[in-house]
């Protein structure tokens, strides 16, 4: 695998593999094309999303994890994939819970497992440093990203380039879990939040500064789809993936304070206006979700009434 200096998006420079340079710093176009899922299931290499289910307020631990495909005797392919880079959409309801700095640049929240350790874990878009307009961890008061680019690639600690080969790691054949992270559930949420993974066989469309999954393996081949000689990956005629994806979520416990559209744990003014303003159709549901208690998609006289006793009274769940 080939190495060289790049300039990554978040700032600053290091020394990374070709194959994910292009991934981390997330120049990929917002519009894939149609992707035929894997055929067999079990021919696939996978990564899933787990879940959990906590209360507002409260800090829910999630596991990612990942298998190689079948063995197949032969250098690279599905069963010795290397690289890994996706984007975890993660929802305005959730948020990392600890954004100090923990383990080799990664926020506190996540944390790699140990049995993956001579790999790199690393979250793009976690800080907003070197002049950045957008991450996870914003300060003065900005709203967080609801969604995280992660890169996993080896070895860890990188080694100096220079003119002997190095020597790429293929990651554990799995089930292994790679890392977990903590998410704190919003004081508004309410209900399943999905943990989505964006990728070319669901998605044909993606947010701005996000990513559609890619996997490549130690010689430097892009196996997100069964590769086609002389073609991009995943832009030959009738593309099919080789990696099935499992999406997580977070089961909300115990409701949440109907009118909270910012899920600080109270209700103002302004957002009791908000409420009004969806009642009428001026505004879209989607700005206060906290709003609609019955998730029907609208928000009534009822809901309202509801979120003004909470604004007089204290946030109190539904």
């Amino acid at each position: 695998m080939e190495w060289k200096f790049v300039e990554l998006a978040s700032g600053g420079k290091r020394w990374v593999p070709v194959l994910i340079a292009a991934l981390l710093t997330l120049g990929w176009p917002a519009f894939g094309q149609t992707v035929a899922p894997c055929p067999d299931p079990g021919s696939c290499a996978r990564l899933r999303v787990g879940s959990a289910s906590g209360s507002p307020g409260s800090v829910v631990t999630v596991p990612v994890e990942f298998q190689q495909g079948p063995a197949d005797s032969r250098p690279g392919g599905v069963d010795e994939i290397a690289a890994i880079a996706f984007t975890l959409d993660i929802g305005p309801n959730l948020r990392v819970a600890d954004c100090a700095e923990g383990e080799n640049g990664l926020p506190a929240s996540v944390r790699r497992n140990p049995a993956v350790s001579n790999f790199r874990v690393v979250v793009e878009n976690y800080t907003c440093a070197g002049g950045r307009t957008h991450c996870l961890c914003p300060e003065g008061g900005a709203t967080p990203d609801p969604f995280m680019n992660i890169v996993v690639y080896g070895p860890d600690p990188l080694p100096t380039p220079g003119p002997n080969p190095i020597e790429i790691p293929t990651l554990p054949a799995g089930p292994q879990e790679l890392f977990t992270i903590d998410l704190r559930v919003g004081a508004g949420a309410n209900g399943p939040q999905p943990l989505h993974v964006y990728t070319e066989t669901r998605d044909s469309t993606r947010p701005q500064f996000t990513a559609f999954l890619s996997i490549g393996d130690r010689i430097a081949v892009d196996q997100t789809c069964i590769p086609v000689s002389g073609q991009p990956p995943c832009q030959s005629a009738n593309p099919v993936s080789q990696i099935v994806i499992e999406d997580g979520v977070v089961e909300v416990t115990g409701g949440a304070c109907v009118g909270d559209c910012g899920g600080d744990g109270e209700v103002t003014i302004d957002e009791l206006i908000s409420m009004v303003n969806i009642a009428l159709g001026t505004r879209p549901v989607t700005e206060c979700s906290a709003g609609d208690e019955n998730r029907d998609g609208e928000i009534t006289i009822d809901e309202i009434i509801k979120g003004v006793n909470n604004a007089l009274n204290g946030c109190r769940p539904s």
